[in-house]
C-alpha cells in the first residue's frame, strides 16, 4: 500500500455553538461534534430508556457500576436522538450494522459516527466522510511511563517529558486513539509507529489499513479532559456543538 499523509494539529479556540443553531445538514462535507455532559443530562434518563432496543437495555443492565451504566444509556440515548435528526427517523427506529472493516454504522444510511466517553463527557462525530474521535479524562496519577515504550516513538517519549508530561501523554494518546477509529484499525502492535505530533507525516497505508489522508484536530472538553477529532482530509468544515436535550423532548416516543 502507499504512503498516506497525516496532519495533525491542536485548537485552542473551540467555538461551541448552541444546539438552537443547528440545521443537521452535512453540507459540503461537514463534520459535526457534539459534547454532552453526563451529570447535567442524567434528569433525561427515562427518556433516553425509551429510545433504547431490548438488546441495548439488556447490555446497560450488564453493567455492575451504577454509574457505567448511567453513562451506556446517556451515549446511547444521545447518540440515538442525535442521528434521529439527521436521518429524519424516530431514535429508537434507527437501525445499526457492522460494516465490512466491522466498524458499526447505520443501515442504508451515508452517515459516519463515531462515539467516545472519558469521565464527566460523552462526545460524538457525526459526518458523511469517516470519522474518529476519542477522549480522555487527565488523570494526573495515572503511571503512564509504563506504556510509553510499546505505543509511541522515542520523539514522541521525548516531547512528553519535556512538554507538561501527564497532559502532553494524554494529548498523544487521544490522537492514536481517534486516528485508529477513524479507519477501523484499532489498537494493535503498530500503535507506536502512528504519528501523534504536530504538523505533517508520511507513513505506510498498510499501518492504518487505509489509502486515505487524514487530518487530526486536537481540543479540550473542558480543562480536564483532551480530546482528538480525526477526519478525512476531503472533510470541510468542523463544528461544534452542545447538546440541549429540552430540544428533544417530542422526539422520546
Amino acid at each position: 500500500m502507499d504512503l498516506i499523509k497525516v496532519h495533525i494539529k491542536f485548537q485552542d479556540d473551540v467555538n461551541w455553538y448552541k444546539q438552537t443553531e443547528c440545521d443537521y445538514e452535512l453540507n459540503n462535507n461537514q463534520v459535526d461534534v457534539w459534547r454532552i455532559k453526563i451529570s447535567s443530562n442524567l434528569t433525561f434518563i427515562d427518556n433516553f430508556f425509551k429510545v433504547l432496543l431490548p438488546d441495548e437495555i439488556m447490555r446497560a443492565n450488564c453493567y455492575v457500576q451504577k454509574k457505567d451504566r448511567l453513562r451506556f444509556v446517556v451515549s446511547r440515548g444521545a447518540l440515538r436522538c442525535l442521528l434521529s435528526k439527521y436521518t429524519n427517523q424516530p431514535p429508537a427506529t434507527i437501525k445499526f450494522v457492522v460494516s465490512a472493516n466491522k466498524k458499526p454504522s447505520i443501515y442504508q444510511q451515508n452517515i459516519k459516527y463515531n462515539v467516545s466517553h472519558s469521565g464527566d463527557w460523552v462526545m460524538i462525530a457525526i459526518s458523511n466522510t469517516e470519522v474518529g474521535i476519542d477522549t480522555e479524562e487527565m488523570d494526573q496519577t495515572f503511571n503512564y511511563k509504563e506504556i510509553l515504550a510499546d505505543n509511541f516513538s522515542k520523539d514522541e517519549i521525548n516531547y512528553i517529558a519535556h512538554q507538561d508530561s501527564v497532559n502532553s501523554f494524554y494529548l498523544l494518546w487521544t490522537r492514536k486513539e481517534a486516528l485508529t477509529k477513524a479507519t477501523a484499525q484499532g489498537l494493535d502492535n503498530n500503535l507506536q509507529y502512528i504519528p501523534s505530533l504536530n504538523g505533517d507525516h508520511q507513513i505506510e497505508g498498510s499501518l492504518l489499513a487505509s489509502p486515505k489522508n487524514w487530518l487530526l484536530n486536537s481540543f479540550k472538553a473542558d480543562e480536564n479532559n483532551m480530546a482528538t477529532l480525526a477526519t478525512e482530509t476531503i472533510a470541510g468544515e468542523t463544528k461544534y456543538w452542545d447538546v440541549d436535550f429540552e430540544k428533544f423532548l417530542p422526539s422520546f416516543k
